[in-house]
């Protein structure tokens, strides 16, 4: 075979396979939920230290396409426009795009397919012992659903600027001891259970102190 013919049958064999690897390039790199990661059941609600939001909270989503490989820059969504929680207009991150319209955090995810939030916010007042049990956070990459959470709060009192305190504490052991029933906002660890392990979580993050300021109110 010559060389113009080697490089004739070259170009044909490019051609038959141009649709094909056409179609590869198309899919490849969109996110699939199926490999795609969400690590716990819980997202945990925090506060800051006046610099930068409580490491204690950090939740990272992980994005990958059908073959397993993470999706770089990307959009990850989380949404808790169905939560008792009052999210802070300001999370600390530069990356995060807060809506308070629609209660929803976005970030792009980074070299590893990850999108990290932690998230600033504290519980809706006036709520008593009630509280939905369903995980009412719901993730999201752009409009495709990734996972639901539930989104334990430290912050149960809601004072204005104020982050946990001892009068934190104080309601988490009203909740604790006296309502008698599960609420998700305190289930800390994520057991489905309300117990002595919820209580060692939140004096955990009290005495670390990375939460002793919040936002002055909720996303107006």
């Amino acid at each position: 075979m010559t060389g113009f013919d080697r490089k004739f049958a070259l170009s044909a064999l490019t051609l038959a396979l141009f649709p094909l690897l056409a179609a590869g390039v198309a899919t490849a790199g969109l996110p699939d939920p199926s490999n795609s990661e969400c690590p716990a059941a819980q997202i945990l609600i925090v506060g800051h230290n006046g610099v930068v939001a409580d490491p204690a909270g950090e939740y990272c989503v992980t994005v990958r396409d059908f073959n397993n490989v993470p999706v770089v820059n990307t959009p990850v969504i989380i949404d808790f426009s169905n939560c008792d929680v009052d999210l802070c207009a300001d999370q600390m991150d530069p990356g995060v795009v807060v809506d308070c319209a629609l209660q929803t955090l976005r970030k792009q995810t980074d070299a590893a397919g990850r999108a990290c939030f932690r998230v600033i916010g504290k519980t809706r007042p006036g709520l008593g012992c009630t509280g939905a049990p369903n995980p009412c956070v719901e993730v999201y990459w752009d409009t495709t659903f990734l996972c639901a959470l539930f989104p334990p709060t430290f912050d149960l009192v809601n004072e204005a600027g104020t982050g946990v305190s001892g009068n934190d504490l104080s309601e988490f052991l009203h909740q604790f001891l006296d309502c008698g029933v599960y609420l998700t906002r305190i289930d800390y660890n994520g057991n489905k259970e309300i117990d002595g392990d919820d209580l060692s979580e939140f004096l955990r993050l009290f005495f670390a102190g990375g939460s002793v300021r919040n936002c002055p109110g909720k996303c107006p």
